[in-house]
């Protein structure tokens, strides 16, 4: 989060991090990683390609992104896509 933006509220920085997290319980990067992490279901049920969606939502790595991925998920892209289309298959 900017200080521009705390400053333009009359906040500070940190009392606007605070109230983020009191709000939704979760650091703002964690939100924001979440959020990007969700939107690539999307981007990979479509048919892109992992190096793609990683690009796409944000990460600066592929490796980075399936990492993430695998935290958040429990699994790979890879193995969520083989799993989606075998769902769909079945």
């Amino acid at each position: 989060m900017s200080c521009e933006w705390a400053e333009s509220l009359y906040t500070s920085s940190t009392s606007r991090r605070r109230a983020f997290r009191a709000e939704t319980g979760l650091a703002f990067s964690e939100w924001r990683t979440r959020l990007r992490l969700n939107h690539s279901l999307h981007l990979l049920a479509a048919g892109h390609m992992v190096s793609t969606v990683a690009a796409r939502v944000g990460f600066v790595s592929t490796n980075g992104y399936i990492l993430a991925f695998r935290r958040y998920f429990g699994e790979t892209p890879g193995a969520y896509v083989k799993r989606s289309a075998s769902r769909t298959a079945a």
